[in-house]
């Protein structure tokens, strides 16, 4: 027993097996699709329902932000909660890089057909959940601080090239 307490100490990141590497992504690409299916909902059902009544063009022309704001915070509280019980190591880290890395994600792929805009959120998702729990596993918290900020900021100058 104290053999593999050594071990596991030795070792610079927290190991991950492949099932959970497969829920992680699967979760992510839940949460793109809770994001994407949410923000359509509220900004056609609810938001575009109350705001642009008769003659008031100018306050409908943000339900979109807004009704993706709105998805995208609900969408990351889902991933957080199922991370935490999937046991990832530092969910709260995972689930704010990814969140801060695809903001508007779903704007930002406006002008795709419907099904281009929820395909690319389930993919982006899936992938930034994989790729910041990856990185997370890192035992040095300052290091994975410091590689999660430059992963953002790439992702960030990516999407900002659209």
């Amino acid at each position: 027993m104290n053999d593999v307490y050594q071990e596991d100490k030795q070792m610079p990141f927290m190991p991950i097996d492949a099932s959970k590497m497969m829920a992680i992504l699967v979760l992510g690409a839940v949460v793109g699709f809770v994001v994407w299916g949410l923000s359509v909902i509220l900004d056609t059902y609810v938001l575009s329902a109350i705001l642009c009544k008769g003659n008031t063009t100018l306050t409908c022309t943000g339900t979109v932000q807004y009704a993706e704001t709105a998805a995208t915070i609900i969408g990351a509280g889902v991933g957080l909660f199922f991370l935490v019980k999937l046991q990832v190591f530092r969910p709260l880290l995972v689930v704010l890089a990814a969140t801060i890395s695809l903001w508007g994600i779903v704007s930002l792929a406006g002008l795709l057909p419907w099904y281009g805009i929820g395909l690319s959120a389930i993919l982006l998702y899936a992938f930034a959940y994989g790729a910041f729990a990856w990185v997370a596993r890192l035992k040095s918290f300052w290091l994975v601080l410091v590689l999660l900020i430059a992963l953002i900021a790439g992702v960030r100058l990516v999407l900002s090239l659209q």
